[in-house]
């Protein structure tokens, strides 16, 4: 048999825990030894990875709120990483973190250094991610149009995709669903800077009354936050607040999962003016829906991204989107198919992920 090579897969924040799953599965299946060093906080689902519990080391850089304990802290996982002798590692976040800066500065050059870059915008403007593009020079982006969608100043860097749509089979039915209700589902937590709330209250307030349309707004709900405040005392001065399942507590990722997989759509609302999605990250929205061969519900001017165009159905504004909740509620609306295409398969994807540590 063929010698397995040696790499570690590296989350040292609470952030980005989707995309670790699929990477786990590209790299075992791909005859990698792999080692996971992954923060506390994105352990919950552990059990779900596939990957044995000897592989799997934990390290919280805030352990400690005395800097001489982190510092050695940080010297125990650098020290890890030199005797394990991995040929490669991948940063799974791989942006402004101290201790991400820290191990691509000091780790030999023997190590080759790779990882996912979540905001093309910080590659040109953060001084920080400057540092670790010294060293890693090959980063992954999460959908084919961020490799070309940005001009970057570092004409070292070469940018690679790979769609982290892969997720383990949660046995769960902790959602029950009424037969003659379509779902629309809003993933993430309730925040007017990323997603316009306001296009779709003005849409349903257009909207002939109907029993059968939920939107799910997928997050928790912090009552104390302004933007819940305001969004419920709008949608209740509205009469609206029938439309929406909300949550005020955490939303494990098996529950979670099942109402992404019982929706029959995944609404991308984004906020256009604070947030630039079409040149230099996504939403995890869409690989949400493409994880789970859904349509989209988007704004028109993401129609420029190839995937979003060929799977989405697009609103200009409140009256337009208002039409079209209307056509979802009645079940008139042309099916989308081009999930048919082969790209969405794991075969593909792995093959796109393995190609930049092979090549």
């Amino acid at each position: 048999m063929k010698k397995k090579k040696k790499i570690a897969l590296i989350e040292l924040t609470s952030y980005h825990e989707e995309c670790l799953y699929s990477q786990i599965q590209f790299l075992i299946k791909g005859n990698y030894e792999l080692t996971l060093i992954l923060n506390p906080k994105n352990n919950s689902n552990i059990q779900f990875y596939g990957i044995p519990k000897k592989n799997i080391i934990l390290y919280n850089p805030r352990s400690s709120s005395f800097i001489g304990k982190r510092i050695a802290n940080w010297f125990s996982l650098y020290q890890f990483i030199i005797k394990s002798d991995f040929k490669k590692i991948v940063f799974n976040t791989a942006s402004s973190n101290k201790e991400v800066i820290a191990l691509t500065k000091f780790l030999p050059k023997r190590i080759k250094c790779y990882g996912i870059i979540h905001n093309l915008k910080k590659l040109n403007s953060s001084t920080s991610q400057k540092i670790v593009s010294q060293r890693i020079t090959e980063y992954y982006v999460l959908n084919d149009f961020l490799t070309n969608s940005a001009d970057i100043e570092n004409d070292k860097i070469k940018l690679s995709s790979f769609y982290p749509i892969f997720f383990p089979q949660y046995d769960s039915e902790q959602v029950p669903k009424n037969n003659n209700e379509v779902w629309i589902c809003i993933p993430g937590e309730l925040n007017y800077k990323r997603r316009d709330y306001e296009v779709i209250l003005k849409a349903l307030s257009y909207l002939a009354p109907t029993n059968h349309l939920k939107i799910i707004l997928l997050g928790k709900m912090d009552s104390k936050k302004p933007d819940t405040i305001q969004f419920l005392k709008h949608a209740e001065q509205l009469g609206l607040l029938k439309y929406f399942v909300t949550f005020d507590n955490f939303i494990p990722n098996t529950v979670f999962h099942e109402y992404i997989k019982k929706s029959e759509y995944i609404m991308a609302p984004v906020s256009l003016t604070e947030q630039n999605y079409l040149a230099y990250k996504i939403t995890g929205a869409y690989n949400l829906a493409f994880a789970y061969k859904k349509p989209l519900i988007c704004p028109k001017e993401l129609s420029v991204i190839p995937d979003v165009q060929l799977t989405s159905y697009f609103y200009e504004d409140a009256k337009n989107l208002s039409q079209l909740l209307q056509q979802i509620s009645k079940g008139t609306i042309k099916t989308k198919t081009y999930y048919d295409n082969p790209k969405w398969s794991f075969t593909e994807q792995q093959k796109n992920y393995l190609n930049l540590l092979e090549a």
